[in-house]
């Protein structure tokens, strides 16, 4: 469904990502993992038609990807919520954009099915601002599967929530794709995230530029209990390969070089000296080259 050959991309002549290779089934949830400013974004751009590679090609269906569309839904890390709207218009925003032949009555129940779908039943009047982040985060899933993607993008989602809010999203949205089997390109920094809700994971590469690196297989049954999958061997197996994957790779970049150093030619102030007075004594710091050596006799 979504294919991408041989891309590379750029900003003001600094290469972020170079000769991406990637192709996802129809129905397949993959996650991709990286390390924070390594380019995982501009990835998923690319994928949503955001931004369009220098080089290479990004398609769906065979199509090229040259614009933004209702066929590729993208979740946002930081909600992209309208404060003004209230749940149930901000997802309403989207359905009467996309199903503008529907009838009111058909897009009224059609929001309110993924309204709780999402569990937001009884914030559906609420503003934004009423509402935590988990929930804010909800809603915008919300929108986003209403549009009936064909694709669904997830930029870090979730990386805006705390730990426990964090575990239970990540639940239902795994829930919710086993009920619809919508294509899912996931992204996140968390390898333990990446194994409990993907098939398959690839780690993004940061060698500066990125690329990606093994495609890993995730064969855990589904449903997952994470307090069951922690205990798995196959599971800290996985993590162990993906983590290592990442370390190496960072670790490849890392050169060393040596460097004669020259200490500088001055001796620390000394602010714990009294004089005669019982005052501070705040002399200027000496230089090095200014000890000397004195003889001195003493009457006795």
């Amino acid at each position: 469904m979504i294919e991408i050959k041989n891309a590379s991309k750029s900003y003001d002549g600094t290469q972020v990502l170079r000769d991406i290779d990637l192709s996802v089934k129809e129905g397949e949830f993959v996650a991709i993992v990286g390390y924070s400013g390594s380019g995982k974004s501009t990835l998923i751009n690319l994928i949503s038609g955001l931004v369009r590679p220098d080089s290479g090609t990004v398609t769906m269906n065979g199509e090229p990807i040259v614009e933004p569309g209702p066929e590729r839904g993208l979740v946002f890390q930081n909600y992209s919520l309208l404060p003004w709207l209230t749940v149930r218009e901000n997802i309403d925003l989207a359905v009467d954009e996309v199903f503008r032949s529907w009838t009111k009555e058909e897009r009224e129940a059609h929001v309110t099915r993924h309204i709780e779908m999402v569990k937001l039943g009884p914030a559906a009047h609420k503003l934004p601002k009423e509402l935590s982040g988990g929930m804010r985060q909800r809603v915008s899933v919300a929108r986003t599967l209403a549009m009936n993607p064909k694709v669904l993008l997830m930029d870090e989602p979730l990386s805006a929530l705390d730990a426990l809010t964090r575990a239970t999203l990540q639940d239902e949205i795994a829930d919710i794709w086993l009920q619809n089997k919508t294509t899912v390109i996931w992204i996140t920094n968390d390898p333990d995230e990446a194994i409990l809700v993907a098939d398959r994971v690839i780690p993004l590469l940061p060698t500066a530029p990125a690329t990606l690196g093994k495609s890993i297989a995730v064969e855990l049954e589904r449903p997952r209990d994470r307090r069951a999958v922690n205990h798995d061997e196959r599971f800290k197996a996985l993590r162990a390969e993906l983590i290592t994957t990442l370390l190496d790779s960072k670790a490849s970049r890392t050169s060393k070089v040596s460097m004669k150093l020259t200490l500088p030619d001055i001796l620390p102030e000394n602010v714990e000296d009294v004089n005669a007075f019982g005052r501070w004594s705040r002399r200027a710091p000496k230089r090095r080259n200014e000890n000397k050596k004195e003889e001195v006799e003493v009457s006795v």
